[in-house]
């Protein structure tokens, strides 16, 4: 159920829509990217709570995250999963006090 491509919006503590991606997990990897950054970590799935570390890396356009103008940053993420949408709820490492909320639909399951 989990492993699958997923498209992700990001929103602000605010609950403003501020991007969008697709991620795919698999064997405790995540991975994906939108326009301007790729994502890179790993998740554990503790009962039906998915913990995840994904790290953000630009590499094309304007330096623009959810969080400013950044380089790259790490996210620690975690929030209960649900078979067609659900949210994780997390923060900014490098910043504990800047949070954010990922919601997840699931597109496709992996072939």
């Amino acid at each position: 159920m989990l492993e699958a491509l997923w498209s992700v919006e990001f929103l602000s503590g605010t609950t403003l829509r501020q991007g969008a991606g697709v991620i795919v997990l698999e064997t405790s990897r995540a991975f994906g990217g939108d326009s301007s950054y790729f994502y890179v970590g790993g998740y554990q799935l503790i009962h039906d709570t998915l913990k995840a570390d994904v790290k953000v890396t630009h590499y094309f356009g304007p330096t623009i995250s959810v969080f400013g103008p950044r380089q790259q940053f790490t996210l620690k993420l975690e929030g209960k999963i649900a078979e067609h949408t659900f949210s994780l709820h997390g923060y900014l490492v490098e910043q504990p006090e800047l949070k954010i909320t990922v919601q997840l639909t699931k597109r496709a399951d992996l072939p």
